[in-house]
């Protein structure tokens, strides 16, 4: 007789676009990439063919073409991106949620796949890191419903760091593989967007 399996939650994707962007000078995601459209816009066209919606955490400005994206409201008195995967999971709980920050423009449709086929009914969610030893990337992560207990726990704490539920057991930590690892880039200011142009 064989074991039933648990169908994964419905998977669903929050942006980050509330940072000041105070080190670029300038809102990060509305940065044009080569071919003329915003890191905003890019990374939605990206993400549309694995998600069931694209949501937006965060008061920055959007582009016209993206008018149509549900936005979030802040959870109060909360700061970070802490905020935006509380307002996610509070709004469906239901989700597994795909929590991006809006200055990774280096993400590909090959380190989505190997973020998701991560996903396993055990699991609470993934968080990947780039080496053995390496700092844990809780932003291009993914977290399923039984992580908002996490989340919530972390609010009431008073910390707002993300990155302490990603030392829970329950979610998986595995390494990225080394071919993917651009992906998980973040680009804070003009040097480093001038070196990423080379």
């Amino acid at each position: 007789m064989t074991g039933i399996s648990t169908p994964l939650a419905p998977l669903r994707a929050c942006l980050l676009i509330g940072g000041r962007s105070s080190r670029m000078g300038r809102p990060k995601h509305l940065i044009r990439g080569e071919n003329g459209l915003t890191w905003l816009e890019n990374t939605v066209k990206l993400l549309t063919p694995f998600t069931e919606q694209i949501v937006l955490s965060g008061a920055g400005e959007v582009p016209a073409s993206l008018d149509f994206l549900m936005r979030l409201p802040d959870v109060p008195e909360v700061q970070g991106p802490l905020t935006g995967i509380l307002a996610a999971m509070r709004w469906r709980p239901d989700a597994c949620w795909l929590l991006l920050a809006c200055d990774m423009p280096n993400i590909t449709a090959e380190a989505l796949e190997w973020l998701l086929a991560t996903r396993r009914p055990d699991s609470w969610g993934t968080v990947p890191r780039l080496r053995d030893d390496g700092f844990l990337e809780p932003l291009l992560a993914l977290y399923e419903p039984q992580a908002k207990e996490y989340f919530e726990k972390l609010c009431c704490s008073g910390s707002f760091r993300i990155s302490m539920v990603a030392r829970r057991s329950k979610i998986h930590t595995p390494v990225v593989p080394q071919s993917l690892s651009r992906a998980w880039s973040n680009i804070n200011t003009p040097d480093e967007l001038s070196l990423s142009l080379l």
